[in-house]
């Protein structure tokens, strides 16, 4: 089923999207479009309400309408308001896979075509900690541990495009005499190199660069030697090491994080640390450590599981566990008895701090744990009561008051339920639990204080007891009540055996002892609390009838694990089948004693002395004897160099080497397919050189070519003629290195041999004791079934080495301080025995420690032991290597420790701090420096569970995200049930980074909080890792696990979620969301299901670390994991598979057209068509445009690729069709290619909406030649002989065709026939004589037989005046007269004329002339070349007279205009104006210009402009002469007023006033002086205003006008010469203003009056006002009394009007009932009667006073109020 980009949805949509993608799609949005948004035009009907009358009352009816219509629309309206915010809402988490419903294949994948085996059976039986990354060429990278008898650290390359594709099988990675592994980490570089990081357990971390190029990828195991650039020890010495991880960064550098209890400054004893280092490859070659080991949490308690990734800016985001934060409880259960005197005072000093009985002073346990954050509860538990011991120590007063002083028992409630309620004090206890039945134990000094074990039963039934009940009720009064979140451990302290000490002779082995310490066991694991004994040493000594310290410490080591069969100290095999078989995960340690003192490693008492153990059966038990030793060889290797073709790509390489005296070096040669190009020179000590070549091997060759066994100095030249190299030399020889057993003992007299064993059996010989820091060593003998049959060494569990087969030497080993098991075992294949079948060791020499030393390791190992089990949290830090590098301090180098040590207090300091600081350092001034540490360590958890595997990743924003094991049940154990959990931090949230010193504040950063992955729903899940894709989503991919549950068998599944749609809030994501809230799709997969394993996980529990291999690279998503059989869920086979499962979202492929094949093969010059079909399976949306493209191809070949036939580049591909693709390649020619070729050519078609989605094919393209490559034109000359190698074809060679046989054909082809050094194009002999030439002139023409010029100068020699001149010259020098002389050293007369060079001015001008007549000068030039012919200095161009007077130069005093014309005897117009000096009056006058009627009118010779003072020539000089221009003849003129102008032809003016003839009406006195102006003439008509009758000129006389000096005039509408709009305010000059004149342009001349108009308004009454209301006015306001009657009747008329609306303010209508009133008022009733006669109502009111038009006007009114009534 598709997923739904929307989203997982609720109801019938969930339904039908089950069904269809489509029908989901489509109809739904219909219905939501309708639910959201009801108004939208597709559902406007299922809404539309029918319309009501907004005038008619509503019915009952329409109210309920109206109200469900409100209800409605509330209704709607939430949805809608809902519906904005449905993004933001948190969804419900849905599973692609529901967990009720499973559809399982053959493996339980979702379907069988989705997984593949990608490798199967590779030759291994036992792999664990399997880890891989595939690249991106989809090659898998696969590193294991092969975990037989000795394990061996396996990489393989597999190919995911096919079954069973190995590229290189398995190879054994670092030495192989490692005898414990773990932890392996890979990463693949941009070069796509393999680091690997590893540990040998607890010894070592190692690191490899492996580069898969250099080997041959044949599907062999691979060449280690040559793939491995770098082998380094990351660290080792002293401590304990784990769990490294790596991570690449942009440049490729490498950064390795790992677990260490490396403490050089001995502050946290011996507590892991996590430490980090940076290392880096340049191009070069160079390997370097760039940052040493640094801690980066230098903080007391148990930290582990680091995980590293790389942050933004190549910071370094490493997560791990940490107990920091944790809660731990510990129940001191302690022996009173009289021999504890001394334990009671150094337990509580190691418990609440004090002094030691060495003198030394111990902050104390409790104390320590607190400072570094981890909360510790605790009681100790005085066994029967007796306080002696703790009430006399001053080590135990505060323990003795916090318990009551003796007074209290066992609390009645829990520690912890406050900050300050921590401790439990000492207390009593007098009940304990033995046989199920509770056991008092009163207080005595021995018996009763001693019961150590029934004591411990107690404790853990406290917790649960037997009937699983939590918090458990055991039978007795009292209980101890643990803190139900806290981590629990007891701590049993004694001397003595566990139930009631040692006594009666038996030494501790009653079966009362037995029985309390299986109880006590099976009590502690089911309630999941973990055992710390401590065991002293008793009072009767080590070993005595009444006492065995070894007994003791057997119950107490089958209490902290599990019972043996055999008594001793040696660790035990718990097989977790049943409770009494499973390892209850704790420890003993010895009360610090002088045991080991007595020590005796080398056997030399001929027994095994104190402290030695074994275990066997009695008969083959280790014994001491003698023993042997003997020889044996390894390899040594002096020089290595070359490779597989193009690692390296070399001509030459070469290296030196010292031969060993004595020592045979063998040199081993491989060589590729390319055996012609191998040469190599080895230059001896003497000088000599021992040289081979190609006759000396063969293709592919692989063996010794050569040894030499002088001594001394050698180098090697290794050769390739090709330089793609391909060929490789080792010199290599072998040495003694071991010695194999003789008869002798290894040293001195005795070694302790194996025991005598058989086929699958084992023997082993064990010490435990207290050590301090040092080297342990010892000697070994084997001999032995080479490869099968072993010898091991192990400490604390942890094997180091074994040897097999004939071998001896010695081995050494740090140690650090503290209690530690030594074991030797002998064990045994099913089958052979060898040799003597045994194994011997010697000389065993341990770091004693004294007292003080092992009360530090008691102490270092409690804290140890305690941290560790406590409750882990995942902690957080950010390195920013790249700082430090780029900008460190002073007194910091590359290469140092980023942590350092403080000289005062011996404190470990962190470089925090921001990227840059701006400090002064000395000797430099103010300057930048980096910090290492960005982030300090964070808390990321908070929670009393385990929160453990951490995984980290930062996307491309930044965003770290992290993922975990997170416990869920209420007991704090590792083992218990688990989930995965999923935090996202933004650090950008934080702002500028300066260290955060005390962590971030996670409120701050957190976008998503720790949330708890739905996903994961089984008992276990384990395993996890986070990545991301390309599409923005996140995958979370792990294992979940669940042990057999009635008729069900265990389960193990690989599981896949898939985390994307962010729920943003104005463009970013808000803190503090879960998981569910952040993310609005959450879909998980079940991958893959098995009842065995996956990936080494199997349903009863957790086995190992590895995670899946993934490759999320959208459109392709990949899942890898290993399994016995990817095809069945459980299998039997000894059988390994690798299997995929992969998911294609976009999908299509490409297949070829029906006979055709991927394989081409072309001769030269030849093309091919190849047709193929473009597939498309699965295009998300329905289509997509594609583009096709190629690889690329060797140089000249001819490539293209495209659709439809018409190689185009791209086309629409839709989902479920096909589309044409073809592919056209043509092969080069001949002239490009000399040999046959073969390569791969791929075809590419990639989206282009996605660059990741794409398909391809590939061909196999091969080139070959029908013809012979040494004659490519065939054309019978050799090509090494023919000048034409890849010439025309089809001819042959010969004298005709050939002329000079060099392969070309003459006719076409051979540029230079006769070979002679001269082209064809240059010879002019091109098929000449071919003999030695005798050819001066170099033309290619032999001078004796063949050359008509001699001397090459173009002129043939019978015309050469120089025959035997100069040569070759006639390109660069010149012969002007082609007389074959050259010019510059042979020829006088360069041109043949009759001047010699020497006198003449054109030596080389024309040539062959001889008469005079052709050089008017005589200068030597012909006229036709002369520029000057008659050499006035004036050019022939500009000169008037070219061949004029000779012997003169043109000057001013001669030649005043420059003309070339001598000015007296040749120039007639001296000045050139065009006017002949004899019609000039200016003869020299301006030059440079012509006279024309334009710049001369009157053409006098004289400019206008410049020269002439009367342009016009009428006698009037031009500033006096208004016309300067008349006409040039001078009679014509009548010029009245004197200025210049005709008065018939120019003048418009022509009495000279200013006012143009047209416009003047005053021009009698042409003489007068009188100019017109505004004041004289207002009107501007040429007459003075003193004569002028009308002086404004608007036809008005002045004797009439008003207005005489109207500016302008538009209107006059009474003729009174005011202009109407501007000037008069009486338009009409009727004396009414226009603004108060009702008929202001009515009739004009008459003077409103009374009479005439008696209202004042400017319309004669007795024509033009027809209105009575002005006369009415006219009478009101000239008569008082009316004026008067008026007001009153206006009064009357306001006081009718209140008292009506009055009258109706109580009415409930408002209607207008005004006639209704006035029919109330009227005096008549009934039918109105008719009015009267208007004329009669006027005489009515005339008789009462009013005047007759105020009486008309009163009657007109009332008829028109009535008219408007009607």
């Amino acid at each position: 089923m598709g997923e739904n980009p929307r989203g997982p949805n609720r109801g019938v949509e969930v339904q039908l999207s089950q069904y269809s993608a489509k029908a989901s799609e489509t109809p739904l949005l219909g219905h939501v479009r309708c639910l959201y948004y009801p108004l939208t035009a597709p559902c406007r009907s299922m809404v539309r309400q029918p319309a009501q009358d907004r005038y008619s009352p509503p019915t009952r009816n329409d109210r309920i309408r109206k109200s469900r219509k409100k209800q409605l629309t509330l209704f709607l309206t939430s949805i809608m308001v809902a519906s904005l915010f449905a993004p933001s809402l948190s969804t419900d988490v849905s599973f692609l896979e529901p967990s009720e419903t499973r559809h399982e294949t053959a493996n339980n994948t979702l379907n069988d075509s989705a997984t593949q085996t990608i490798m199967s059976n590779l030759n291994t039986s036992n792999p664990v900690e399997i880890t891989g990354v595939m690249d991106d060429l989809s090659r898998v990278h696969l590193v294991w541990i092969e975990n037989g008898s000795q394990p061996l650290l396996q990489y393989a390359l597999i190919s995911t495009n096919g079954v069973d594709t190995v590229l290189i099988s398995n190879t054994l990675i670092g030495a192989n005499n490692s005898t414990s592994l773990s932890s392996p980490s890979l990463v693949i570089d941009s070069s796509r190199r393999a680091h690997i990081v590893w540990a040998i357990t607890d010894i070592e971390i190692l690191y490899v660069l492996l580069d898969p190029a250099l080997d041959d990828r044949d599907g062999d195991a691979g060449d280690t030697a040559n793939m491995t650039l770098v082998s380094y020890t990351v660290a080792d010495g002293t401590g304990v090491r784990n769990d490294p991880d790596i991570a690449i960064d942009s440049y490729d550098g490498a950064h390795v994080v790992w677990v260490d209890t490396y403490d050089p400054q001995g502050l946290y004893f011996g507590t892991p640390l996590i430490y980090y280092t940076m290392l880096t490859f340049d191009s070069s070659g160079t390997f370097a450590v760039q940052i040493n080991n640094s801690i980066i949490t230098p903080a007391l308690g148990f930290k582990g599981n680091p995980a590293v990734s790389m942050g933004a800016n190549n910071t370094v985001i490493v997560v791990w566990e940490d107990t920091r934060g944790s809660l731990v409880e510990y129940v001191g259960l302690l022996d009173t008895s009289g021999s504890m005197t001394e334990e009671w005072k150094d337990m509580c000093a190691v418990f609440y701090g004090g002094n030691l009985t060495s003198g030394e002073y111990f902050q104390g346990v409790k104390p320590l744990l607190e400072d570094a954050s981890i909360t510790v509860l605790e009681t100790l538990y005085a066994l029967s009561g007796q306080f002696s011991h703790a009430a006399n120590h001053k080590n135990c007063e505060d323990g003795y008051i916090a318990g009551g002083s003796g007074s209290e028992g066992p609390r009645t409630t829990y520690l912890g339920q406050n900050t300050s309620d921590t401790s439990g004090g000492i207390r009593y206890v007098e009940f304990v639990m033995y046989n199920n039945s509770s056991l008092t134990i009163p207080t005595d000094w021995g018996y009763n204080s001693e019961m150590w074990g029934p004591g411990s039963t107690w404790a853990c039934l406290s917790w649960r007891d037997n009937s699983g009940m939590t918090p458990g009720n055991p039978a007795t009064n009292a209980d101890h009540h643990w803190n139900p979140n806290a981590t629990k451990l007891i701590i049993p302290v004694s001397d003595e055996g566990p139930y009631g000490g040692s006594g009666n002779g038996n030494q501790a082995q009653e079966a009362d002892d037995y029985q309390s310490i299986s109880e006590a066991h099976d009590a502690c694991v089911s309630a999941g609390i973990i055992p710390i004994p401590v065991s002293g040493t008793t009072s009767y000594g080590a070993n005595s009838i009444w006492a065995n310290d070894t007994h003791v410490r057997s119950h107490m080591m089958d209490l902290a694990q599990c019972a043996s069969n055999t008594t001793g100290i040696h660790d035990r095999t718990c097989d977790d089948s049943a409770v009494n078989t499973t390892d209850a995960g704790g420890d003993m340690f010895l009360y610090p004693t002088d045991n080991m003192a007595n020590f005796e490693g080398d056997f030399e008492l001929g027994y095994l002395s104190n402290g030695w153990g074994v275990s066997g059966n009695t008969n083959n038990t280790w014994h001491v004897e003698a023993a042997n030793n003997g020889n044996v060889y390894s390899q040594a290797n002096l020089c290595d160099i070359g490779g597989p073709a193009g690692n390296p790509s070399f001509y030459s390489l070469s290296c030196n080497y010292t031969h060993p005296a004595g020592e045979t070096v063998d040199l081993t040669v491989t060589v590729d397919g390319w055996a012609s190009e191998f040469s190599m020179d080895v230059v001896m000590p003497d000088g000599t050189v021992a040289s081979f070549n190609s006759s000396s091997v063969y293709n592919y060759y692989n063996a010794v070519l050569v040894s030499f066994t002088g001594a001394g100095n050698y180098s090697i030249y290794l050769n390739d003629t090709y330089g793609d190299g391909g060929t490789s030399v080792s010199a290599d020889y072998s040495y003694v290195s071991g010695s194999a057993p003789p008869t002798t003992p290894i040293s001195g007299t005795y070694s302790a041999r194996s025991g005598d064993i058989s086929d699958g059996e084992s023997t082993s010989l064990e010490f435990t004791g207290v050590m301090a820091d040092g080297t342990l060593s010892f000697a070994y003998n084997v001999s032995s079934e080479a490869n099968f049959d072993f010898l091991t060494f192990s400490i604390d569990g942890v094997q180091l080495a074994q040897w097999s087969g004939t071998q001896s030497g010695n081995f050494s080993t740090p140690v650090s301080l503290g209690q530690h098991t030594l074991k030797w075992t002998y064990v045994k294949d099913g089958s052979v025995s060898s040799g003597s079948d045994a194994a011997w060791i010697d000389d065993v020499v341990i770091p004693l420690a004294n007292y003080t030393q092992e009360m530090q390791a008691l102490v270092q190992s409690i804290i140890a032991l305690t941290t560790a089990t406590g409750s882990t949290e995942t902690f957080l830090t950010v390195l920013n290597p790249y700082s430090l590098l780029n900008n460190p301090r002073s007194t910091w180098h590359p290469g140092d420790s980023a942590t350092s040590i403080d000289p005062d207090t011996g404190q470990y300091v962190e470089d925090i701090g921001p990227s840059l600081d701006y400090v002064w350092q000395e000797g430099g001034g103010w300057g930048t420096i980096g910090h290492f540490v960005l982030v300090n360590d964070t808390r990321l958890t908070n929670g009393h569970g385990w929160s453990s595997s951490p995984d980290v990743n930062v996307d491309e924003n930044g965003n770290i995200h992290v993922v975990w094991v997170d416990g869920r049940s209420v007991i704090p154990n590792k083992v218990g049930p688990s989930q995965l959990h999923y935090m996202q931090i933004d650090l950008d949230r934080a702002g500028v980074l300066d260290g955060e010193a005390d962590g971030l504040d996670m409120s701050e950063v957190a976008v998503v909080s720790d949330s708890a992955v739905l996903g994961s729903d089984m008992t276990w899940g384990s395993n996890p890792r986070v990545d991301f894709d390309n599409d923005g989503s996140i995958h979370i991919t792990w294992f979940e696990s669940t042990p057999a549950i009635e008729d069900e068998n265990s389960r193990v599944e690989l599981r896949w979620t898939r985390i994307l749609s962010p729920q943003l809030v104005d463009g970013e994501m808000p803190l503090g969301r879960t998981l569910d809230q952040a993310y609005g799709v959450i879909n998980t997969r079940v991958i893959a299901t098995s009842n065995d394993n996956l990936m080494g996980v199997f349903g009863t529990g957790l086995d190992t670390s590895s995670q899946p291999i993934v490759n999320f690279d959208w459109p392709n998503r990949d899942i890898i994991w290993t399994t016995p059989d990817c095809s069945e869920d459980t299998t039997s086979e000894d059988k390994w598979d690798v299997c995929m499962w992969s998911e294609n979202v976009y999908n299509m492929a490409i297949e070829l057209d029906s006979g055709m094949d991927d394989e081409i093969t072309l001769h030269p010059g030849q093309s091919a068509d190849v047709g193929m079909l473009l597939r498309g399976i699965r295009i998300p949306g329905g289509s997509d445009i594609v583009i096709a493209d190629t690889s690329e191809a060797p140089e000249h070949w001819h490539v293209e690729v495209g659709f439809s036939h018409t190689y185009q580049g791209t086309t629409t591909l839709v989902d479920g069709s096909t589309a044409d693709l073809d592919l056209f390649i043509r092969a080069p020619g001949l002239q490009y290619v000399n040999e046959d070729q073969s390569f791969e050519l791929s075809v590419f078609v990639t989206s282009s909406s996605k660059d990741e989605a794409t398909t391809s094919k590939t061909f196999l393209i091969e080139l070959i030649n029908q013809g012979d490559w040494n004659d490519d034109d065939g054309d019978g000359v050799p090509d090494y002989e023919d000048d034409c190698q890849f010439g025309e074809s089809g001819w042959t060679s010969d004298v005709d065709t050939d002329h000079d046989g060099d392969g070309c054909r003459d006719s076409t082809e051979d540029l230079n026939d006769d070979n002679d050094d001269y082209p064809d194009v240059d010879d002019s002999c091109p098929s000449g004589f071919m003999g030695d030439h005798i050819d001066l002139d170099g033309d290619g023409c032999d001078d004796v037989h063949e050359d008509p010029d001699n001397d090459g100068d173009g002129i043939e020699n019978h015309l050469d005046l120089c025959p035997n001149g100069a040569q070759y010259w006639s390109s660069f020098s010149e012969d002007n007269d082609g007389d074959g002389c050259r010019d510059a050293d042979e020829d006088d007369n360069d041109d043949n004329d009759p001047y010699l060079d020497v006198d003449d001015d054109c030596p080389s001008g024309m040539s062959w002339w001889n008469s005079l007549l052709f050089d008017h000068d005589g200068d030597g030039c012909h006229d036709l070349e002369d520029t000057d012919d008659d050499n006035d200095q004036i050019p022939d161009l500009d000169d008037l007279c070219p061949t004029g007077m000779t012997v003169w130069f043109s000057e001013p005093a001669s030649d005043y205009d420059s003309d070339g014309c001598h000015d007296y005897s040749e120039d007639y117009d001296r000045d050139n104006d065009g006017v002949l000096d004899s019609d000039d009056n200016c003869p020299t006058g301006m030059l440079g210009w012509t006279s024309t009627p334009l710049n001369d009118w009157d053409s006098d010779g004289c400019h206008d402009d410049f020269e002439d003072l009367d342009d016009d020539n009428d006698g009037f000089s031009d500033w006096e002469d208004s016309c300067i221009r008349s006409s040039a003849i001078a009679d014509s003129h009548m010029d009245g007023d004197g200025d210049g102008c005709d008065d018939n032809t120019e003048d418009n003016d022509l009495d000279n006033d200013g006012i143009e003839s047209a416009y003047d009406n005053c021009e009698g006195d042409a003489t007068s002086n009188w100019v017109s102006t505004p004041e004289e003439d207002f009107d501007s008509d040429g007459c003075i205003d003193s004569t002028d009758f009308d002086d404004d000129g608007d036809g008005v006389s002045d004797e009439y006008d008003s207005c005489p000096l109207s500016v302008s005039m538009t209107s006059d509408f009474d003729r009174d010469g005011c202009d109407d709009a501007t000037e008069d305010w009486d338009d009409d000059g009727d004396g009414v203003p226009d603004s108060s004149d009702r008929c202001p342009l009515g009739l004009s001349n008459w003077d409103s009056s009374s009479g005439s108009d008696i209202d004042g308004d400017g319309c004669m009454d007795s024509l033009e006002d027809d209105r009575v209301t002005g006369r009415l006015l006219y009478t009101l306001r000239s008569n008082a009394f009316m004026t008067l009657m008026a007001a009153s009747v206006v009064v009357l008329l306001l006081s009718g009007m209140v008292i009506s609306a009055r009258s109706n303010r109580s009415r409930f209508h408002m209607e207008d009932q005004t006639w209704s009133v006035e029919e109330t008022m009227n005096d008549t009733v009934g039918t109105i009667e008719a009015v009267e006669d208007p004329q009669q109502q006027v005489r009515d009111l005339s008789d009462l006073g009013y005047s007759p038009e105020v009486a008309q006007a009163i009657v007109e009114n009332e008829e028109r109020a009535r008219r408007r009534r009607n």
